[in-house]
């Protein structure tokens, strides 16, 4: 299959000029949508996309649902986005909008700005799974995405690293952010697709891999858990970052 070309691939709702009250997106243009004044505005219906998305997961989200949510038309929405995928990106921003961070000539050393800005990323995705799952699909460039990159940006360059190293640092601490939670929300949704929790799911499998000779003969699973798996990734995640942010300096030069 010839790979698509620029044209083709759609692009981020933030490089599309924002729709106007009284102007339809060209989805609502092109199907005849009615409508257009109202109590409705993007902002609101990007509110109950995201509460919404909170309680569905974007498997079962739609432009019909959310319609059902505001009592309104599906196609009076294509006033306000073009679609689902707008929707979904401009709920990603109110998302990373919930994310604190460090503020400038606070004191804090760079290592703990790095800290700081892991630990409000993944707390944003954990409360809102779906949105760790669809991160990847889009630009995040909306406004509170690119408050938060920048403020990442500062604090790197704020490190004795050189330019080139300090990016290399941040890319390392949020692949390192982003793959722990994707793996955090994909075993608590597993758990409770399989009506347990994730002690739960994880003691029904290692009792299934022991009965596996060699396995069982070598004693790796011998021993369980004596906490629970929430204490259990929070001390993996910072210890990790521990190690993680202490290896930036002490990394020999290539």
């Amino acid at each position: 299959m010839p790979a698509e070309r620029a044209s083709q691939i759609k692009k981020s709702v933030w490089l599309a000029p924002p729709p106007t009250r009284g102007r339809r997106s060209p989805r609502a243009a092109r199907d005849g949508a009615v409508g257009g004044a109202g109590a409705l505005d993007r902002e609101v219906v990007v509110a109950a996309a995201v509460q919404l998305l909170d309680e569905q997961g974007e498997a079962k989200f739609s432009m019909r649902a959310l319609a059902a949510r505001l009592d309104v038309t599906p196609m009076s929405l294509y006033w306000y986005v073009s679609d689902k995928d707008d929707l979904l990106e401009l709920a990603l921003d109110v998302v990373a909008g919930e994310m604190v961070l460090p503020e400038a000539g606070d004191g804090t050393s760079w290592q703990e700005g790095l800290r700081a800005l892991a630990v409000a990323w993944r707390a944003a995705m954990l409360a809102h799974p779906w949105a760790v799952r669809v991160y990847a699909n889009y630009l995040n460039i909306g406004p509170n995405s690119v408050r938060f990159s920048a403020r990442a940006v500062e604090v790197a360059h704020s490190s004795p690293l050189t330019p080139q190293d300090a990016m290399a640092a941040l890319s390392a601490v949020f692949q390192y952010a982003y793959g722990f939670t994707v793996t955090e929300v994909n075993w608590e949704e597993k758990a409770a697709a399989a009506g347990t929790t994730v002690e739960g799911l994880t003691a029904e499998i290692t009792e299934a891999v022991l009965e596996i000779p060699e396995i069982a003969d070598s004693g790796a699973l011998v021993e369980r858990p004596q906490e629970s798996d929430l204490a259990r990734r929070e001390r993996e995640f910072h210890r990790a970052l521990d190690w993680l942010l202490a290896g930036m300096t002490a990394a020999p030069a290539p």
